[in-house]
C-alpha cells in the first residue's frame, strides 16, 4: 500500500474520531443529560432535579454527571423544604451489553463527590419505603466522598445529620423492585466527623463524634457518644402523663470489636467479642410527684432472651465513670441525690443463645465505685442464663465512711437527718428470683444519731419532730455491735415489685437488710 493511501486512511480515521467526539459533545451528551433529568423528575415527582453537564468517558466505558441539584417542589414561606447539591458523579466500567440486552445495570465503580442535602423529607412514619429501581443493579464499588446531610421529617421532630462523612460500599446488589433500605448493604466502611439525631418526640438529641466503622476489621470506634435531653429536668418529666426517668449520658472512647453492622441491620445480630468504654458520665432524674403507671415490667433477663435477634457479647468494660441519681419524693420540696464516682465495671457473657438452655452458663457483673465520694463500694452479680426463675446472686461490700455523707438522699427522700455516726463496714449477700430476695447483711457502725425533718418546712426543732426523733433513736440502735454484745446479722427479705426494674429490686433488698441491722427487728 502506498504512503499516499496510508495517509488518506489515517486522515479518515482521525476525521471519524473527531466527528464522533463532536457528535458526542454536541448531540449525545446533551441528550443523555436531558434524558436523565426527565427520568428523575418523572420517577420522583415531588422533587425537581437539574444536571449541569454530562461527560462520556470512552476509555473507561463510563461517564460523569456534574453539578446535580435537587429541590423539593413544596416550600414554606418561599423556602424549599429540601435542597441538595452533588458536585459530580463518576461512573466507570459500565457494561453496555447487559444494559441493552439483559436490561440489567452493571458498573465497576461509582464515585460521588461532595454531597450536601438539607431540609425536610415528606414521608409518614408508617409509609412503605420507595422502590429503588425497576432493574437489577450491581455495583462493585460505590464511594461517597464528603457527605453533608441535615434533614428531618415533616410529620415528626425526627432529624438526622452527618458532617464530613465518607462511605464505601462493596459489591452492592439491588434486585428488581427492591426498596430503599439499609438491608441492601452487604459490606461497607463508614466514617464521619459527626453524627446527629433527634428523637421523633423531640425529647432527646443523640450525637457521636469521630465515628468510624470498618467491615474488614469488624471494628467500630467513636471518640464520643452522647444522649442529651432537650428539656430541663422538671420540664422534661412534666411532658409525660406518667412518671418517666430523664437520662443524660456521655460516653468517651468507645470501642466495639468483632461486630458486623451489616448483620445487625439485616438480622438484628448483636454479636461482639468485646465492648470497651473509656469514660461514662450518667445522670438520671425522676419526679415521684407525677402519677405512676401501674404496669408490670418485663424482668431484665427476659428482655435479653426476648430480643428478636441474636445477642452474644463476650464482655462490656467500663474503665471509668460517674453516676448520679436525683429523685424528687412525693412530699418533698426539693430533690434528693445519690452519687457514685470512680466507677469501673465489667459484664461477662451477655447472651440469648438457646444452647444455654441445655448447658450451664452465667451472666456476671463486677462493679467498683465510690459512694457519695467517700465509701468504697464493690458489687458482684451472677445469674444463670435461661433459668426459669431468673435466679441470681448479689454480693457486696462497703468500706468505712461517715454516715452523714448519706444526708443528701436521706433528708429529701426519707426525711431523716443523720447528725452523727460512722459506718465501719458493710457486707451483704442475697439470692433473688422472680418473686423474692433472701440473704444476710452485716452492717458495722457506731455513734449513730438521727433527727426527723418536717416534710414541708424541713425543720428538725419543732415539738413534733423532736418527739419523732426521740422515738426514732430509741428504735434505731446506735451501734453494731452494742457494747458487750455480739455482732448483729441483718436479714435481707424483700418481695419483687413486678412494676419495677432490676435496680429497684436490688436496692429495696439491700435496704431491707439495712433496716433489719439498725433495729431489733429480724424481719422487714
Amino acid at each position: 500500500m502506498s504512503k499516499k493511501n496510508i495517509l488518506k486512511i489515517s486522515l479518515g480515521i482521525i476525521s471519524l474520531v473527531f466527528l464522533i467526539l463532536i457528535l458526542t459533545k454536541v448531540v449525545a451528551e446533551p441528550w443523555i443529560r436531558k434524558k436523565i433529568e426527565a427520568t428523575l423528575n418523572e420517577k420522583y415527582s415531588k422533587y425537581q432535579f437539574g444536571i449541569g453537564k454530562v461527560n462520556i468517558l470512552f476509555l473507561n466505558s463510563g461517564m460523569t454527571i456534574e453539578n446535580l441539584t435537587i429541590n423539593s417542589r413544596q416550600e414554606q414561606n418561599g423556602i424549599k423544604d429540601l435542597t441538595g447539591e452533588i458536585t459530580s458523579i463518576s461512573l466507570k466500567g459500565i457494561n453496555l451489553t447487559r444494559i441493552l440486552f439483559k436490561k440489567d445495570i452493571e458498573i465497576s465503580e461509582v464515585i460521588i463527590f461532595n454531597s450536601c442535602i438539607r431540609g425536610k423529607i415528606t414521608f409518614e412514619e408508617k409509609s412503605s419505603p420507595p422502590i429503588l429501581s425497576g432493574l437489577n443493579i450491581r455495583i462493585d464499588h460505590l464511594f461517597f466522598n464528603m457527605i453533608e446531610l441535615s434533614f428531618g421529617n415533616n410529620f415528626s421532630a425526627k432529624t438526622y445529620g452527618i458532617k464530613n462523612g465518607i462511605f464505601n460500599v462493596y459489591f452492592l446488589n439491588v434486585a428488581k423492585h427492591d426498596t430503599i433500605s439499609p438491608s441492601i448493604l452487604n459490606a461497607f466502611d463508614f466514617e464521619a466527623d459527626e453524627l446527629l439525631s433527634v428523637s421523633s418526640d423531640s425529647l432527646y438529641s443523640f450525637k457521636s463524634s469521630r465515628f468510624k466503622y470498618s467491615e474488614t476489621t469488624k471494628t467500630l470506634t467513636a471518640n464520643s457518644f452522647s444522649i442529651h435531653p432537650n428539656y430541663s429536668e422538671y420540664a422534661f418529666t412534666s411532658r409525660s402523663k406518667y412518671q418517666t426517668d430523664r437520662i443524660e449520658a456521655d460516653f468517651k472512647k468507645v470501642l466495639v470489636q468483632n461486630f458486623s453492622v451489616s448483620k445487625y441491620i439485616k438480622f438484628g445480630m448483636l454479636k461482639s467479642s468485646g465492648i470497651e468504654i473509656g469514660k461514662m458520665d450518667l445522670n438520671a432524674f425522676s419526679d415521684k410527684r407525677i402519677k405512676f403507671k401501674h404496669v408490670n415490667k418485663e424482668v431484665f433477663q427476659n428482655m435479653i432472651y426476648n430480643y428478636p435477634g441474636t445477642v452474644k457479647i463476650d464482655s462490656i468494660t467500663l474503665l471509668a465513670g460517674n453516676v448520679s441519681y436525683k429523685e424528687h419524693a412525693k412530699e418533698a420540696n426539693t430533690a434528693g441525690q445519690v452519687s457514685f464516682t470512680e466507677v469501673n465495671a465489667k459484664i461477662y457473657n451477655l447472651s440469648n443463645d438457646t444452647v444455654y438452655k441445655r448447658e450451664k452458663a452465667y451472666l456476671k457483673l463486677n462493679v467498683n465505685a465510690i459512694l457519695m465520694g467517700k465509701g468504697k463500694l464493690a458489687i458482684q452479680y451472677k445469674g444463670r442464663l435461661f433459668d426459669r426463675q431468673n435466679t441470681f446472686s448479689l454480693n457486696g461490700t462497703l468500706s468505712e465512711m461517715d454516715a452523714t455523707e448519706l444526708n443528701p438522699i436521706l433528708e429529701k427522700n426519707a426525711f431523716i437527718n443523720v447528725t452523727t455516726g460512722k459506718i465501719d463496714a458493710m457486707n451483704f449477700s442475697f439470692i433473688a428470683n422472680n418473686t423474692k430476695a433472701k440473704g444476710e447483711m452485716t452492717l458495722l457502725y457506731h455513734g449513730l444519731n438521727v433527727t426527723l425533718k418536717n416534710k414541708r418546712t424541713e425543720v428538725t426543732t419543732a415539738i413534733k419532730e423532736r418527739i419523732g426523733s426521740l422515738i426514732a433513736n430509741i428504735k434505731i440502735l446506735n451501734s453494731n455491735p452494742l457494747p458487750g454484745n455480739k455482732i448483729r446479722k441483718g436479714i435481707i427479705c424483700n418481695e419483687r415489685n413486678p412494676e419495677k426494674f432490676l435496680l429497684n429490686y436490688c436496692f429495696k433488698s439491700i435496704l431491707s437488710g439495712i433496716t433489719s441491722s439498725l433495729t431489733t427487728q429480724k424481719e422487714k
